[in-house]
């Protein structure tokens, strides 16, 4: 017979969660509180997660009730603040440990304040953001390498694809809400990455790999090459910011018209990679739920123009 586990004591002082917060965060910040570390609070009411992080990829349901009462918080609160949002992240889109991205400015704000300090938000581990979703400013790389190598704000290319580049940031974060049905917009930012599968004249540089992103915006390639001399896919898709931005500006360039790049695009890529890519686009021209969305995304352009200098600014 499985003995009864006894009820756990809520705690007696709650502190309130931030905008965008991490659900390890917020627990991280109780243990601070309470003079204990992350993993003996965890621990200590029987929680299945073996650490913090574990909360926010994959919060296990026994967890996500626990907490609740624990905390005296609806549970769907609890599972909003996790990075699976009742599904599986995205897979290549969400750091697993360290922050891609922060927003100085509220990691500033935070810092300064003992009861969040050490704060981490979850779009700083989202492979698709450009601007803090709480205050507006731009995102700053995060990892050393990323600010080092990084280019100037204010060249041409960044500067010209900064408007459809935070339509894409747009897209991309409707597609993640969706789950499933916006599967073709993560296949298609990881696939503008992809080689072309024969260089066009004049648009190679020594043994750089000419990409098919270049097809979409013409000139990427003479970036990449300017900027990232060397550069390969990575695995996932967690990008520096100054190779994101044109990568987002082709997503809503192609998603917005996908029957008028799907040729253009199929005959470029490699064999081997267009079985997969031709059905990315035709679930793009498919419409769906996605696409309900894209119209309002398009018509809030000119609002945007305001918004959108964060991306000349993006570091």
């Amino acid at each position: 017979m499985t003995p009864r586990r006894l009820p756990i004591r809520q705690l007696p002082v709650v502190l309130p969660p931030l905008a965008d917060e991490l659900l390890s965060s917020w627990i991280g910040r109780h243990a601070s509180f309470y003079g204990v570390t992350g993993g003996r609070l965890l621990r200590h009411y029987a929680l299945e997660a073996t650490s913090l992080r574990e909360l926010d990829l994959k919060l296990a349901s026994h967890d996500q009730r626990q907490l609740a009462h624990l905390l005296r918080y609806d549970p769907y609160v609890i599972r909003s603040m996790t990075q699976s949002r009742g599904r599986s992240h995205p897979a290549g889109l969400i750091a697993t440990m360290r922050p891609m991205q922060v927003c100085r400015r509220c990691s500033t704000r935070h810092w300064a304040e003992s009861a969040t300090h050490g704060a981490r938000l979850r779009s700083w581990m989202e492979g698709w953001r450009l601007g803090c979703p709480v205050c507006g400013a731009p995102m700053i790389d995060a990892r050393p390498f990323d600010q080092l190598v990084r280019p100037d704000p204010a060249n041409s290319l960044l500067a010209s694809v900064a408007e459809p580049a935070r339509q894409g940031e747009q897209i991309m974060t409707r597609a993640v809400h969706l789950g499933r049905r916006g599967h073709p917009l993560l296949v298609l930012m990881r696939n503008l990455l992809l080689p072309r599968k024969s260089p066009v004249r004049g648009g190679s540089f020594a043994d750089e790999i000419p990409r098919l992103l270049d097809v979409v915006l013409p000139g990427y390639d003479r970036f990449l090459y300017q900027f990232y001399p060397g550069f390969k896919r990575p695995g996932t898709l967690l990008l520096p910011l100054s190779i994101r931005i044109p990568v987002l500006a082709g997503v809503a360039c192609v998603a917005s018209q996908p029957d008028h790049w799907a040729d253009r695009l199929l005959g470029a890529v490699s064999e081997i990679a267009r079985p997969r890519f031709a059905e990315c686009l035709e679930g793009l021209m498919a419409g769906g739920a996605w696409r309900r969305g894209l119209s309002t995304i398009r018509s809030q352009g000119a609002v945007g123009q305001e918004k959108s200098s964060h991306l000349l600014a993006y570091n």
